[in-house]
């Protein structure tokens, strides 16, 4: 009887440790990207929305894969499941048009960059999108 009397509070305490701990950890690994347009890629000059991200390579697992486009304030955001170094290559192409319709010049920019997503955190990166051609 006295071995039950000890061992029933202890018996207790270790199930109410069990029921009411619990180790919640956010694993979102949120990306954050800026597009700039560079006149040298140093400096940053204006926004540059509807630039399109591709997140990832080829061989890279589908988690740590994404694409898409910046909004109109330039950002781009992704939620990755666990953390990774990932490559970032940033593509825009601005097209000028005349009064009649016709294309007078296509300018294409683009910029890359490698990020380091971990968990529970938001990473900012920003990229400078250079005129290739």
């Amino acid at each position: 009887m006295k071995k039950i009397r000890i061992l029933l509070p202890i018996l207790v305490a270790v199930i109410a440790v069990f029921c009411f701990t619990q180790c919640k950890k956010n694993h979102d690994c949120t990306m954050h990207i800026e597009c700039y347009y560079s006149d040298n890629g140093l400096d940053t000059g204006a926004i540059c929305s509807n630039a399109h991200i591709v997140v990832g390579k080829p061989e890279y697992a589908d988690y740590a894969r994404a694409d898409g486009y910046t909004n109109n304030q330039g950002v781009f955001e992704h939620i990755f499941p666990y953390p990774a170094l990932l490559d970032v290559v940033a593509n825009k192409a601005d097209t000028t048009w005349d009064e009649e319709g016709n294309i007078v010049e296509v300018k294409y920019y683009t910029g890359a960059a490698q990020v380091q997503v971990n968990d529970g955190e938001t990473t900012s990166k920003t990229i400078l999108m250079v005129r290739t051609y």
